[in-house]
């Protein structure tokens, strides 16, 4: 038997050909759990995603998910956890995730154009 992995995992990355800024809750296999996406030299908040919220198509139909996707964005449809070289990522912690997702989960509850004004929140790469 191997090591334990954590259960949950907290992550930060930044692809540079889109600059967007990533952050990532993942469960101990790489699945997100949240994700929130930061786009632009402004770091207008485009996702803040949830797994546990993601409608059920089969039972609340698709037109929930879109709404839900208009709303909150999309999450990774494969594990983050795996290397990948052209898209580096690294550890945060637990406070530093929850702070950017409550901000910018009121900043899309608010419901300010996502092309608008620059976001309420700053965050360095």
């Amino acid at each position: 038997m191997g090591p334990l992995k954590p259960p949950v995992r907290w992550l930060k990355a930044h692809w540079d050909e889109e600059d967007v800024l990533f952050f990532f809750e993942a469960d101990e296999d790489g699945w997100v759990l949240r994700q929130v996406e930061l786009r632009g030299p402004d770091r207008v908040p485009t996702v803040a995603a949830a797994l546990a919220e993601w409608p059920d198509a089969n039972r609340e139909g698709i037109d929930a998910v879109r709404a839900y996707e208009a709303k909150y964005g999309g999450l990774a449809d494969k594990p983050i956890l795996s290397s990948d070289p052209d898209f580096p990522r690294f550890e945060i912690n637990r406070a530093e995730f929850e702070e950017v997702w409550h901000r910018v989960r009121a900043y899309l509850d608010s419901g300010e154009d996502r092309s608008g004004p620059p976001s309420p929140v700053s965050s360095s790469r």
